[in-house]
């Protein structure tokens, strides 16, 4: 009987403000995450008149790219399951798209861990497997499908990934310099465009080989007698799906002779199997013509099969890796090796700050792949140091680097970039010799502005191209422009620094003009 009197008292003496505190305003209530989570809710519903699904919460995180369900259950319904026992069960279902500030990658990511499905779930035709592995429940601990696009080169990676508890792991990976489609033709059905760099698909025992083997013919499974049975029964179905081309081809002779090497080996020690493209990189994919012919395929993909992927060729040696952890003596070319690998974590484990070590000595002696992965590797932590590896890199003419650069300009500011691009190298001092030639003044112009071939060096750009405007050149003026063009947004300690820069640069080509007497050259009285 006290209670509300009680706190009718408490409340009187907290400030108004205190109270409107605990109510959440309308910009509370409408954030993106709650809008996210809507929709989603929304879509789940939708969801509901197909099949049946509970979930037990959902996590968003709209500015990574990131929804979480967990303790999911899904009743597919299937047209088979006559009793209704199709259940899957997801501990964590994790759904990824690119970040906010990945404004220039498309990505989609599920992935679930804990998933599980008795056999009534598959048709009955795929139940069979689930006796052979003497399985009553398909158990997948981890299961992730990752496709991230970059927009800028049109290039793709996608990784399908799975476990399956107690049977095996496979990974599938494809990684492509380009992917669109060609509507030209049939704009209703666009053709597929990729260029291959390669794919490799790896499976790893985890008990169901066990199983499997007893199913195969004796000779199959014995390392002594299979190559000889695999060069007659594989060679002999190539040879047959070649028709009228015959023998087998160079691509298809290589495929043989890795079967036949890697079957016993796995024989021996049944731990993984490894299919994977052998092509230089960069190959067209003529889908057509993969689908019409085998052989094809074999000279388009040229697939190998082995016991480890051909990148464990690239893991870095024990002692190599050793010696850069020690901080020895190494020779450049290790030191390359080292560094490349320990930057981008491919043949070792990552370390950026100690592959950055070893790769910035090279840099500076002008080797633009190493400056240009350090600098990458330095992106997102230390910017400064990154743009000053990206202007050797771009210097290099490394493929990438003016790009890395432009970001890297946004991230530190115009100021700070003048003051990196002073340090590393000033003002140019043009020869009567050069100032004759239109194209060096033009191309000295266009190099340092854009960092490609040279060092960027604004300042450096416009001195040439002041000259060259200033000579009749159209081309040297347009680049002028472009200079003006960039700077025309800049204010405040920018817009100071570059005045101060561009004075600098005005007074230098003023004064190489005069030392070359250009006034005389030009006819000029």
């Amino acid at each position: 009987m006290f209670r509300r009197p009680i706190l009718a008292a408490c409340a009187a003496m907290l400030p108004a403000s205190a109270i409107a505190q605990d109510r959440p305003g309308l910009l509370d209530l409408i954030t993106p995450d709650r809008i996210i989570r809507t929709i989603m809710q929304s879509g789940i519903m939708t969801l509901r008149t197909q099949m049946d699904v509970k979930y037990g919460d959902m996590s968003v995180d709209f500015a990574a790219g990131r929804l979480v369900l967990t303790d999911v259950q899904v009743w597919p319904l299937p047209d088979w399951d006559d009793g209704g026992d199709c259940l899957v069960e997801i501990d964590r279902l994790t759904i990824r798209t690119a970040a906010l500030d990945e404004v220039d990658r498309l990505r989609i990511k599920v992935q679930t861990a804990g998933a599980s499905m008795p056999p009534a779930c598959l048709p009955e035709e795929a139940r069979e497997g689930f006796g052979m592995l003497g399985l009553e429940r398909l158990v997948l601990p981890r299961l992730a499908l990752d496709i991230d696009y970059d927009i800028p080169s049109s290039a793709a990676d996608m990784v399908l990934y799975a476990t399956v508890q107690d049977v095996a792991s496979a990974e599938l990976s494809v990684n492509t310099t380009y992917v669109w489609a060609d509507a030209r033709d049939n704009p209703d059905e666009p053709a597929p465009v990729v260029f291959l760099d390669r794919a490799t698909l790896s499976v790893e025992n985890l008990g169901g080989w066990e199983t499997l083997k007893g199913l195969l013919p004796p000779p199959l499974s014995d390392p002594g007698s299979a190559p000889l049975m695999i060069e007659g029964m594989l060679g002999g179905m190539m040879i047959d799906s070649n028709g009228a081309a015959g023998d087998l081809s160079e691509a298809q002779a290589t495929f043989l002779a890795s079967v036949k090497e890697a079957w016993p080996a796995f024989l021996s020690n049944p731990e993984r199997l490894v299919l994977e493209t052998s092509i230089d990189g960069d190959t067209y994919i003529d889908f057509e013509a993969l689908e019409a012919s085998p052989l094809a395929a074999f000279d388009t993909l040229r697939p190998v099969l082995g016991v480890a992927p051909a990148a464990h060729a690239d893991v870095l040696p024990t002692a190599l890796l050793t010696a850069a952890l020690n901080e020895a003596d190494m020779s450049p070319e290790d030191r390359r090796r080292a560094g490349l690998a320990l930057v981008t974590g491919t043949g070792a484990p990552r370390d950026i700050g100690l592959g950055v070590a070893l790769l910035a000595p090279l840099a500076e002696d002008g080797d633009g792949e190493a400056a240009l992965v350090a600098a990458e590797g330095l992106a997102t932590r230390d910017p400064q140091a990154a743009y000053r590896l990206a202007l050797i890199a771009g210097a290099a003419e490394q493929a990438g680097a003016t790009a890395l650069l432009d970001r890297l300009e946004r991230e530190i500011g115009l100021a700070a970039a003048l003051d990196l691009q002073a340090e590393a190298g000033g003002l140019d001092q043009p020869t009567a010799e050069d100032l004759g030639l239109s194209y060096v003044v033009r191309d000295r112009a266009a190099q340092q502005f854009s960092g490609n071939g040279a060092t960027r060096n604004y300042a450096g750009a416009l001195m040439w191209a002041t000259i060259g405007a200033a000579a009749g050149d159209a081309e040297a003026a347009s680049i002028l422009s472009e200079i003006d063009a960039r700077m025309a947004w800049e204010d405040g300690k920018a817009r100071t620094a570059w005045d101060a820069a561009e004075a600098a640069a005005s007074r230098a080509a003023t004064e190489a003009w005069l030392n070359a007497d250009m006034p005389a050259r030009l006819g000029s009285r």
